[in-house]
């Protein structure tokens, strides 16, 4: 049975309601030039937009020089920083080990020999004060 108006299928692009259309390109119709001055422009155009990336990309080296110079710098300081703080740590615990020195009763009582001549007193002549047994 054939229907009235259909149109044969042709190709593979049969679906459910039917062919496809065909796409058909386009055609733009070109600005026609009337010297070669917009030829000009757009080459110029093309040089000032590699000259702006090239500045641009010199720009971010730049920064990125900088940053790194900047960290590299702040790393050496803290390194200084530290091993001053390690020799400032090891001159306390010297400072601690003369005071506990000093501070022993051994050191003390040669000290007071030696330096200053100082003698033990004899016992008998040591005498302490007695407690009153009055209370106030």
């Amino acid at each position: 049975m054939a229907i009235s108006g259909a149109r044969p299928a042709t190709g593979i692009g049969i679906g459910i309601f039917g062919r496809r259309a065909r796409v058909r390109p386009r055609t733009v119709a070109r600005p026609q030039r009337r010297s070669g001055a917009g030829k000009r422009q757009r080459q110029m155009t093309g040089v000032s937009g590699i000259l702006v990336a090239l500045a641009a990309a010199a720009g971010l080296a730049f920064f990125y020089l900088s940053q790194s110079t900047h960290v590299a710098a702040i790393g050496y300081q803290i390194s200084g920083l530290q091993a001053q703080l390690a020799e400032l740590r090891a001159e306390q615990q010297q400072l601690t080990l003369q005071i506990g020195e000093a501070r022993s009763p051994a050191v003390i009582t040669r000290r007071a020999k030696r330096d200053l001549q100082l003698t033990e007193l004899p016992a008998q002549s040591v005498t302490f004060a007695q407690r009153s047994t009055k209370q106030p």
